[in-house]
């Protein structure tokens, strides 16, 4: 957490900032002089008066007046838009912060496709930075894992929706305010007992103010160019006058960025923290948004302390809303099953009406229904409730009709990669499995090819360009689950050269 926010590439100017999710060229990355915490800042590969911490891909920032370049915390790029990590600080846990979040990016160099950080402050509402939207490939999350590059346990969040400030301005709006947004997501987030993150409003202006210490978190980088660690880690950080730190490299806006951190950035944010909370007496009063590059000075986050924090407090889910709740009880020799949705509740009225999607393309009604689907299966059943306000309330749940229901714990995926230029092998003869056999492999290359078995060999196109090869590894109790690596290719001679990194 040590650098900035936005990761910088080397190369860049002494003093200049980047953001720490993307990975932008124009901008460099953070610098070695200190440690990095877990991926705040987002770097570029050029040198840039300011840019954001974290998105790979994004635009090059106009060079401002100073000579010093700032970068989003998520736009470090290694080679092709790595994020940043928290420098210096100390490694924390989901247990001790349970509302927080990596934010992953398909094709993405760091484990998982990290590239960002999230504060989680519903149960489907993300608070991240808006420039972490910004870079190319498809956004999801992943929950529950200390450790990105030990993910077992977590769980892998899809987006629904993600909405970034509509005063902020892509691709560069890191550079002049407003750098949030708020993510929806397609299911609940295993948050334990809904300790979700409370975040500031225009009400809390005096956590934001100069004296006042907070604590950076994120997955992001710990060291100028590491791109492997991605353990989540925190860092005690002074909240600082603006204007004669983060303003002495430019890009700063006082009126809509938070400055905190050290001079030197013996503790700070990088590349990999975008979106990451700076947390003040328990209250999230910003989002990681940029850093100096090399991730070596002060660094900014988007101030919620204001109509920011207002707008964010918009994009929650009407606190009104009923919960829907509901039991399934399947056939295992029938492809059948009964809902019973009496658990449902509404706490300031009745629930009026029961909508079901039984995730075979047919829909029901009624608190008790029951379905009888074509052929034997899991499917994902969505009931949506709607109280005598009008305000609707909607859970998910996987049922298994006609089939027995996993059973035993689910096996523990791992595989090694061998790349000769192109042509790669792929081993998951690491896999264990404590109560079952396994019983299938199953590969996804990240180019849209696919194998299967323990072992499995794959040639790449030509071309530079970053993937996530992706193995399922089902046992035979039905428990599946998932891990990846990223395989970075770059072209030789007309043809790929590849290594897993």
């Amino acid at each position: 957490m040590r650098r900035r926010s936005d990761g910088r590439e080397r190369g860049a100017a002494p003093g200049g900032t980047a953001r720490s999710d993307r990975g932008e060229t124009g901008v460099r990355r953070a610098g070695k002089a200190g440690k990095w915490l877990g991926g705040i800042a987002v770097l570029a590969s050029t040198v840039l008066l300011s840019a954001p911490l974290a998105t790979a891909g994004a635009q090059t920032a106009t060079p401002g007046p100073e000579t010093d370049a700032v970068n989003p915390t998520d736009t470090l790029q290694v080679p092709e838009g790595p994020h940043a990590q928290i420098i210096g600080g100390e490694q924390t846990t989901v247990a001790e912060y349970p509302y927080i979040v990596a934010a992953l990016r398909e094709g993405g160099p760091r484990p998982l496709g990290q590239t960002c950080t999230g504060s989680v402050i519903g149960p489907r509402t993300i608070l991240i930075a808006a420039h972490c939207k910004d870079g190319d490939g498809t956004k999801s999350f992943y929950y529950g894992a200390d450790d990105l590059t030990k993910p077992e346990g977590g769980t892998k969040i899809e987006v629904e929706s993600y909405t970034q400030h509509p005063k902020y301005q892509s691709p560069n709006g890191w550079q002049t305010g407003y750098d949030v947004a708020v993510v929806q997501t397609k299911q609940d987030i295993p948050v334990k007992d809904g300790q979700y993150a409370k975040f500031a409003t225009s009400a809390d202006s005096e956590l934001s103010q100069p004296g006042k210490t907070g604590t950076a978190i994120g997955y992001g980088r710990v060291s100028d160019g590491e791109n492997t660690n991605a353990h989540v880690k925190k860092a005690s950080l002074p909240v600082v006058d603006g204007q004669n730190t983060c303003g002495s490299f430019g890009s700063f806006n006082g009126a809509y960025m938070v400055c905190a951190g050290y001079a030197d950035g013996h503790d700070g944010i990088c590349q990999g923290d975008s979106g990451g909370p700076l947390v003040v007496d328990g209250v999230v009063i910003g989002v990681a948004s940029w850093v100096r590059t090399g991730c070596n000075s002060y660094g900014a986050w988007g101030r919620l302390t204001n109509e920011m924090g207002d707008w964010v407090k918009t994009q929650l889910p009407d606190s009104g809303a009923p919960t829907a709740a509901f039991t399934p009880n399947c056939s295992t020799t029938e492809p059948s099953c009964s809902f019973d949705a009496t658990a449902s509740k509404d706490g300031d009225g009745q629930i009026a009406s029961y909508a079901w999607n039984f995730g075979d393309s047919t829909e029901g009604k009624g608190a008790t229904p029951s379905h009888t689907y074509q052929k034997a299966g899991s499917y994902e059943v969505t009931l949506t409730v709607t109280d005598d306000a009008g305000k609707k309330g909607t859970v998910t749940h996987t049922v298994h009709a006609g089939v027995e229901e996993p059973s035993g714990e689910p096996p523990t995926p791992a595989f090694s990669v061998s790349c000769w230029y192109e042509a790669c092998d792929f081993d998951a003869s690491q896999s264990r499995d404590t109560d079952n056999d396994i019983a299938s492999y199953a590969w996804k290359f990240g180019d849209g090819k696919t194998g299967t078995g323990v072992k499995s060999a794959h040639s790449y196109p030509a071309g530079q360009k970053n993937y996530t090869a992706e193995l399922s590894v089902t046992d035979k109790g039905g428990n599946t689950a998932t891990t990846s690596k990223q395989i970075q290719c770059w072209d030789f001679s007309g043809r790929a050269f590849c290594f897993s990194g």
